[in-house]
């Protein structure tokens, strides 16, 4: 337990360092407003020394499909003259623990279907989906069985969401306009630290989902809440690198980050530059990732993304490449976005209602393992016990 008498006196430096904190922001965010108008006054200029010094560069570079200094007003949808369902997914998972009475982890979906001026009722459930099996706990992996991680499971969660984000959205789209909306990041990072194998399974999962949300006309939309992405700030990073080529391991690997020439603009995340730079209910320019992972999708799967400004915050708003160039469906995308964070009082309803409706709860994880308890025993499955471990942190001896 936390010793708060302690605790207080560690808390109490924050205040005072947080005062030193903003100064050197306001500096920061000073040299990354002229940087970022530098690059708007000569967008060609800007564009071409990204694509010049991508391969040299320590991060990852987004390259702009419109303008970067490209600003539009959204407008909310009008629901009397446009009927439209939203079809939100999030997702939670029950990891596996040797410590428990058997080894196997839970995944559940929460899903939320909402129409607007369509004589159709909320669907509100949620999906579990339960592995147990020796095949899903050490799948095989270039021939050889591997224990899952965090990192396999965030990844099938990710594939399960989408499966039935997919599924019920091409449903909703028989009867009009449909939007579908994931909880965070459509790039899927950590798919990097896998195997090839799994890669080359991950991706054509992913690319059928895809295409079957391009067939039925349905644009997909990752909604990011406070992101902490710095892909344009990266790119500024470049466009006031003082060498001719920024290469970085040549000319500053012997240097501290904070000690770069380009760090002037570091660090800063895109979210904190458009604070400053959008005003209420617009949009920035489009762009498309320059990360690894993503130059590993199909073309037309590749993750695009533009920063809106709502009364609330400015969230990041990621889609694949197949929606911007579909101007239709991209500005339809665009303003179901504007009206669900609306309705919602700062954060799409839709996202919120299967957040809900997705998160496990501790007494929920308990009853799922004394269901599971239950079961064997009713099985006549012998020696069912957590560990002592376990035990010990349930009971404890006062």
């Amino acid at each position: 337990m936390l010793d708060f008498m302690k605790l207080s006196q560690l808390v109490s430096q924050i205040g005072a360092d947080a005062v030193v904190e903003k100064q050197d922001y306001e500096r920061v965010m000073a040299s990354a407003l002229a940087a970022f108008a530098g690059a708007e006054s000569n967008s060609v200029r800007f564009e071409q020394k990204l694509a010049d010094n991508a391969p040299w560069v320590f991060w990852p570079t987004a390259k702009p499909l419109e303008p970067v200094g490209r600003r539009e007003l959204i407008s909310a949808l009008d629901t009397a003259r446009q009927p439209w369902t939203v079809i939100a997914v999030d997702g939670s998972q029950i990891m596996p623990s040797h410590h428990e009475v058997h080894n196997c982890y839970l995944l559940n979906v929460g899903v939320a279907r909402i129409s607007y001026g369509l004589p159709v009722p909320p669907l509100l459930y949620s999906e579990p989906r339960l592995h147990a099996r020796p095949d899903d706990l050490y799948p095989l992996v270039d021939r050889r069985r591997v224990h899952i991680d965090e990192l396999y499971v965030a990844l099938e969660r990710g594939l399960f969401e989408l499966e039935l984000l997919t599924e019920t959205a091409c449903q909703a789209a028989n009867h009009g306009r449909a939007l579908a909306m994931y909880d965070g990041s459509l790039i899927p990072w950590s798919v990097e630290k896998m195997s090839s194998t799994y890669q080359e399974s991950y991706f054509a999962r992913l690319e059928e989902l895809m295409a079957r949300l391009r067939l039925a006309k349905v644009p997909i939309i990752g909604y990011l809440s406070h992101s902490r992405s710095a892909d344009l700030v990266n790119g500024l990073r470049v466009s006031i690198c003082p060498y001719e080529v920024s290469h970085c391991r040549d000319l500053c690997a012997n240097l501290n980050e904070e000690d770069f020439p380009c760090s002037k603009v570091w660090p800063l995340g895109d979210r904190s530059l458009f604070e400053r730079l959008l005003p209420v209910n617009q949009r920035s320019a489009v762009f498309v990732s320059g990360a690894t992972v993503v130059k590993l999708m199909p073309q037309s799967d590749r993750s695009c993304f533009v920063y809106w400004r709502g009364a609330s915050e400015v969230a990041r708003i990621e889609m694949p490449h197949w929606v911007f160039a579909d101007q239709e469906l991209f500005s339809f995308a665009m303003q179901a976005v504007r009206t669900q964070v609306e309705k919602g009082q700062g954060y799409p309803v839709a996202l919120a209602e299967a957040h809900h409706l997705a998160v496990i709860k501790g007494p929920e994880r308990e009853r799922f393992f004394d269901l599971v308890t239950n079961q064997m025993i009713s099985l006549g499955v012998g020696n069912i016990r957590v560990s002592p471990k376990e035990s010990q942190k349930r009971s404890g001896f006062v």
